[in-house]
């Protein structure tokens, strides 16, 4: 059970959440009387440019105030985060789409979120100062774009959209037939930068750190080294809280207390929801914290209950920890998408053990790249191989006529009463199952 101190703290936090969000979150400019016209907005690049197919997006932060807007232009244009332009084209408002599950996916709210209410479309820009703004991000930023082209020199189609989408939740070359697949497969969580990826990141940077300093200091280092990766990677809701369970992991280890992870995914919410209480109804946000709470909770009693498969190869600990993982989702994925994926488990069974080969050598090939290609060209061929292998998995996994299917309706009602129904099961006594509370 919670005691009366943390109770304040969490009290604490949602105060400072409120505090926040009725006096320090920008709101929505007015600017409606302007919407379907043409505008010139002059402003700096705020965000790091996505390539898609056909168009390149970002933010822009207008000059002199604090309105932010989503500039959607031609693929190709030099733009980078800190550069000062002139931007004209269309204003509109962001409308929400229907999905090819049927369902309506609230673009405007999922906008909002960021700060972003208008988008200006079909926009011509002149480039009035290059590299205007040079913070802490532009330079993090500039090591994401090198480390990104190192990755698309070496490493061959498809097989670098998926190398870029492990190691930085990169998802822009993922054509539309490929995106699919991983949501069929229910293994689009390993290309959104969840706490997996990071602790996998984590480890190897005190692994490495380790080899020429103290423990300690690995240890630091690591930590640094996180919080530069979540601002390298955009800073999204999954990767800042899987970024302060991580850290948090580390502090512990430094101080040599115990590492209560259960505790620590709650800290990690509440600490979010104080910075910015629009992190609540953000899916990817809840979807992470409901994985995590999984893990955390659900498969200490399915890993006790599957006894009978063997602990080789690590194959109990990877079918319970998906089991848990997709328990947790499921009804917010069934009520939010529509889809549930028949051929998740074995999926993720055959791919999981593999992600973390994966993810070190892709970032070695990159690394050496910087050096020589043709240095990097040994560990760019073992990448594609095990980068090719989950690939093919997942296209194998997806061409079932069985692999998912569509639920057409799923009330919210029942997504309530199903997380009801697992709260009881998991908080209720059992003699003969692994305990499991928030004081363990």
């Amino acid at each position: 059970m919670l005691s009366k101190k943390e109770i304040i703290i969490i009290i604490f936090l949602l105060c400072i959440g409120a505090t926040r969000y009725f006096f320090f979150i920008p709101k929505a400019p007015e600017l409606k009387n302007f919407v379907s016209k043409e505008v010139l907005v002059e402003g700096i690049v705020y965000s790091y440019p996505a390539e898609s197919s056909a168009t390149l997006r970002f933010n822009l932060k207008q000059s002199n105030e604090n309105n932010y807007f989503l500039i959607s232009t031609d693929k190709g244009q030099d733009i980078f985060y800190g550069d000062k332009l002139k931007v004209k084209g269309i204003l509109k408002e962001p409308d929400n789409f229907m999905t090819n599950t049927g369902r309506e996916f609230n673009y405007k709210r999922y906008l909002s979120n960021k700060n972003i209410y208008y988008i200006v479309d079909k926009s011509e820009i002149d480039i009035l100062d290059k590299e205007y703004k040079k913070d802490l991000r532009f330079w993090l930023y500039k090591i994401r774009k090198s480390f990104s082209l190192n990755i698309l020199r070496t490493i061959s189609y498809p097989e670098n959209s998926l190398s870029l989408g492990l190691l930085l939740g990169d998802k822009s070359g993922f054509d539309r037939k490929m995106d699919e697949d991983f949501i069929k497969t229910g293994t689009i969580h390993i290309v959104a930068l969840s706490g997996y990826n990071i602790t996998i990141i984590a480890e190897n940077v005190i692994k490495i750190f380790e080899l020429i300093v103290s423990k300690n200091l690995s240890i630091i280092f690591s930590f640094f080294t996180i919080v530069l990766f979540v601002i390298m990677t955009g800073g999204e809701a999954t990767a800042i809280r899987a970024g302060i369970m991580a850290s948090i992991l580390l502090l512990s280890k430094i101080l040599g207390k115990n590492y209560y992870a259960k505790r620590i995914l709650f800290i990690a919410f509440f600490l979010m929801i104080a910075y910015d209480p629009r992190y609540i109804i953000d899916m990817s946000f809840q979807l992470s914290f409901l994985a995590t709470f999984g893990i955390l909770y659900i498969h200490p009693k399915i890993f006790y209950y599957l006894r009978f498969i063997t602990i080789r190869f690590k194959l109990r600990e990877t079918i319970s920890t998906t089991l848990s993982a997709t328990i947790a989702v499921l009804p917010l994925i069934l009520y939010s998408t529509g889809v549930l994926s028949i051929v998740s488990l074995p999926a993720n069974v055959f791919i999981l053990p593999i992600i973390p080969f994966a993810m070190l050598f892709s970032f070695i090939t990159s690394l050496f790249t910087f050096i020589s290609p043709y240095i990097a060209y040994p560990f760019a061929l073992i990448s594609e191989i095990i980068l090719s292998y989950v690939l093919k998995i997942i296209e194998i996994f997806s061409s079932f006529s069985f692999a998912s299917i569509n639920v057409s309706q799923f009330s919210i009602i029942f997504v309530f009463i199903i997380y009801g129904i697992i709260i009881y099961l998991l908080f209720k006594k059992n003699k003969n199952s692994p305990r499991s509370d928030l004081g363990e």
